[in-house]
């Protein structure tokens, strides 16, 4: 059989020509061919927030059992809402609502202060200001426990409403107040006509309640509900209360009774044998400052009378020369625990003063031996307590702290009550959308309690470790925790802990960053 060439040929040619035009240009279309597809999505490990720097932490306890109490801080510097107070996320917080008793915050950038005015309210307990000494704060934390009295400790009467009219009465407003222990008594009295006025000076409307408040002088009591910051630093003499009584009056929507159009009278208990006249003094109960009036107390049958123009809480005191040397405390015994410390309770009938300490010895300065009070015969029972209240020292009875105006060194012998165990937990942060992604979640802020008792901070080694230090053996401990910065997304986490000396571990789960990477598709073969 015999092959046509030349239909092979046009064949031929016919496919050159068609071959050509299918990588044309000429219809307008562009035949390229594909290249790399886009990089794939990579999920990014979140940056390590930094550890939280030095803090200051504090708990609000009953004085008698160190159950720790919901409540209100406010912090105030020279009467004024301090602007230099911080939470852990830096932002300005003058005031804290504490519902489980403890608060935590640390001092703005740029802040140069050695103290601040902490005021602290809780529900049937006696209002209290306390002096936060900040001198310390940034070398380390500073652990305070600030106790409050109940008012089922103290003397305390609440009247029947009082109709005004015109914001006065036609007839006296007499309220007194005796304590079941036959010692503690107080009394007010408004002239007939006298009108009640607010913070302003406008007169109060309705009707209003007088809620006054003392304490057997020279009574544990007496001491725990003085509000400190009576004296100044670096003062030659210092004021010793032999009286107080704290006066408040408000209307049925709450408003304040805090002036009058003339003076008042009013009288308080003074410890027995006491001579007037006394130096009166007022501490607003809002702003925790203390002032010094230009009345005088008169006392009589161990009863101080004054007159005044304005309500809040008051004080009769007697003058001494200040101690003329400093104070040391030496321990020796168990080991302080770290890094929360001890509390250094100093407990007389002139008031009470406490500090945190953490070495094998304590110096009390001589600026600020007048802040706290100490004259140059000064006594004290002097007593070391943990957050959670258990005692490592406490005095037989009082012991001198100031003979004859030369500051005393007192030695304490430190005993751990607890069998004290430690422990690390381990947090690690887990990428939801790709779970073989975690970091250690560090920066966070870590407390952990022991049932109604204190909290403490646990400190982080920047890996997602935390100290949780001098726990009492066997017991079960609530563990709060706050992330920070980069884990923030993760919810604010609270669990338990038993304190077994077996470290323990947690994992979170947050969405991490993603980002691209890696060489993309190939296209087409």
């Amino acid at each position: 059989m015999f092959t046509n060439k030349k239909s092979l040929l046009a064949l031929s040619i016919a496919s050159v020509f068609a071959l050509s035009g299918c990588f044309s240009d000429d219809d307008g279309n562009d035949y390229a061919p594909p290249g790399p597809g886009p990089d794939p999505e990579v999920v990014v490990q979140p940056e390590a927030p930094v550890e939280i720097g030095a803090v200051v932490y504090g708990n609000i306890v009953d004085v008698e059992d160190s159950a720790t109490l919901p409540s209100t801080v406010t912090f105030y510097e020279a009467g004024v809402a301090s602007e230099n107070i911080v939470d852990v996320d830096g932002n300005v917080t003058a005031t804290v609502e504490s519902e489980d008793g403890s608060f935590v915050f640390q001092l703005k950038d740029g802040a140069d202060i050695d103290e601040v005015t902490a005021v602290v309210t809780s529900e049937g307990y006696v209002s209290k200001s306390f002096i936060l000494d900040l001198t310390e704060f940034g070398s380390d934390d500073i652990s305070l426990t600030l106790g409050l009295t109940s008012e089922d400790n103290v003397a305390v009467f609440t009247s029947e409403p009082v109709a005004l009219t015109g914001g006065s009465s036609a007839t006296e407003i007499k309220v007194p107040v005796m304590g079941d222990d036959g010692a503690s008594s107080s009394e007010v009295t408004i002239p007939a006509n006298t009108v009640l006025q607010d913070a302003n000076g406008d007169p109060v409307t309705g009707s209003v309640t007088v809620k006054l408040t003392t304490a057997k002088p020279g009574s544990a009591s007496f001491a725990a509900i003085i509000p400190e910051g009576l004296n100044e630093p670096n003062a030659t003499t210092v004021l010793k209360p032999a009286g107080v009584t704290s006066v408040e009056m408000l209307n049925a929507d709450g408003v304040k009774v805090k002036q009058f159009s003339s003076p008042i009278n009013v009288n308080m208990a003074v410890e027995t044998g006491t001579a007037g006249p006394l130096a009166l003094s007022s501490n607003d109960e809002d702003t925790g400052k203390w002032a010094q009036e230009t009345e005088q107390v008169t006392v009589a049958s161990d009863i101080g009378s004054f007159t005044t123009s304005h309500l809040t809480l008051f004080a009769g005191s007697v003058s001494a020369p200040v101690c003329g040397s400093p104070i040391t405390f030496n321990f020796d015994g168990d080991a302080i625990p770290n890094p929360s410390g001890l509390t250094l309770s100093l407990l007389s009938t002139d008031g009470s003063k406490s500090y945190n300490v953490k070495g094998n010895n304590f110096t009390i300065s001589q600026g600020k031996i007048s802040r706290a009070g100490i004259s140059n015969e000064s006594t004290a029972v002097v007593q070391l307590t943990d957050v959670e209240g258990n005692v490592w020292f406490e005095s037989d009875d009082e012991v001198a702290l100031c003979t004859a105006g030369v500051g005393q060194a007192v030695a304490a012998t430190l005993v751990n009550p607890i069998d004290p165990v430690s422990e690390t937990l381990s947090i690690t942060a887990v990428c939801s959308n790709d779970d073989s992604v975690s970091i250690g979640a560090s920066g966070a802020l870590v407390k952990y309690k022991l049932g109604n008792k204190g909290s403490k901070v646990a400190k982080g080694d920047g890996a997602g470790n935390y100290a949780l230090n001098n726990m009492v053996s066997g017991e079960d401990y609530t563990v709060t925790v706050k992330y920070k910065k980069s884990l923030s997304s993760i919810a604010d986490a609270t669990f338990t802990v038993t304190a077994d000396g077996t470290d323990d571990t947690r994992s979170e789960s947050l969405v991490c960053p993603t980002s691209t990477g890696g060489t993309g598709g190939t296209g087409g073969n």
